[in-house]
């Protein structure tokens, strides 16, 4: 098979390999459709927390944002069979352990991320994959569905804390995880979803998913806008999806005595600033969100139904031996681009 596999920081290779062979419990699949994230740009880079902590390690072959067709089952598979359309949540976890059986299986200590933490991903055109940890899908394209992943994140951040009917919501950060929640957001009912965001063509894209408003932090005084769209109350629920340490001082700023603020973003490291003597006064809840456990069938109706709309936000189509060249892309952080599908 044909793979872009990286062996270590700047190392990466498009190559012939092996191609996978599958147990009892796996699927053989055929990778259609695979989307490229920042996350895969610092597993590249050398950067990601996994690999500089120890976590994970090269090499790997990187892609947590897939679809795919089934070819083939193990022995024991009955969830899926050859010629389902299919996609795979990131997270594998062992099923035996507490936080598994709870539920929390994006919390197993022995966990694996496809792509990510010691399991090859999607970059190639052929994979194994464990089948219980597959989901399938009818209603749209192999492109809208390899980012059921990044959607099923939205999702589960907007879900965790409880974002619903009379909420108003900001979201910071227009990029893809930004822009599927502000519209997980609306599909649980807020009253009004605003983003705010940098970048010109990130929230025209944002209106044209259904903000009720944008604010440009950078030009606009941030605080004097959020009384002006929340009819004078700030923020009851506020999505960080930047992963900026900086954007962390504005938050208290924003959000409204007893809100809730959800941290989607992964900041690589790096620390913020929050108010503490503001969180505590005004009983504000602050709730990490890891992955996107129990969500991923609700998620796909979500997006087969229409509510959450992937397709508007791709903006390159290129064939998976041009890895790098896409990196390159990301690196210049050209403003045109939102979603890059690659093509196995």
């Amino acid at each position: 098979m044909k793979a872009y596999r990286v062996y270590g920081a700047h190392d990466g290779r498009y190559e012939e390999l092996p191609d996978p062979v599958i147990g009892p419990d796996d699927a053989l699949l055929r990778p259609r459709a695979v989307t490229v994230c920042g996350t895969d740009l610092e597993i590249f880079n050398g950067s990601m927390f996994y690999f500089t902590s120890g976590l994970a390690k090269y090499p790997i072959i990187l892609g947590h944002e897939w679809s795919a067709e089934v070819l083939a089952v193990g022995a024991n598979v009955s969830n899926v069979r050859p010629g389902d359309k299919v996609v795979g949540e990131c997270t594998v976890s062992c099923g035996h352990c507490e936080y598994c059986h709870k539920g929390w299986y994006n919390q197993c200590p022995t966990r694996l991320e496809t792509g990510i933490l010691n399991l090859d991903g999607g970059f190639s055109d052929r994979m194994r994959y464990p089948a219980s940890f597959l989901h399938k899908f009818e209603h749209m394209s192999f492109e809208e569905a390899a980012m059921v992943e990044t959607t099923a994140v939205s999702v589960y951040g907007v879900k965790l804390v409880n974002t619903g009917p009379g909420d108003y919501v900001a979201v910071l950060g227009p990029g893809p995880i930004g822009l599927e929640a502000l519209q997980a957001a609306k599909a649980y009912g807020a009253r009004k979803v605003v983003m705010i965001g940098g970048r010109q063509n990130r929230r025209e894209m944002a209106l044209t998913l259904g903000a009720d408003a944008v604010i440009d932090p950078r030009t606009q005084d941030l605080v004097a806008e959020t009384l002006k769209v929340t009819d004078g109350r700030k923020f009851d629920v506020v999505i960080e999806a930047t992963g900026n340490p900086a954007v962390t001082r504005d938050l208290m700023k924003i959000v409204r005595p007893r809100g809730r603020i959800s941290l989607i973003g992964l900041f690589n490291s790096q620390v913020g600033e929050l108010d503490l003597d503001a969180f505590v006064v005004n009983n504000i809840t602050l709730q990490g969100s890891l992955g996107s456990p129990n969500v991923w069938d609700e998620t796909i109706h979500l997006m087969e139904t229409g509510r959450i709309r992937t397709a508007p936000l791709i903006t390159d189509r290129m064939p998976l031996a041009q890895v790098d060249t896409v990196f390159k892309m990301m690196t210049e952080k050209r403003p045109e681009l939102i979603k890059i599908v690659l093509q196995p």
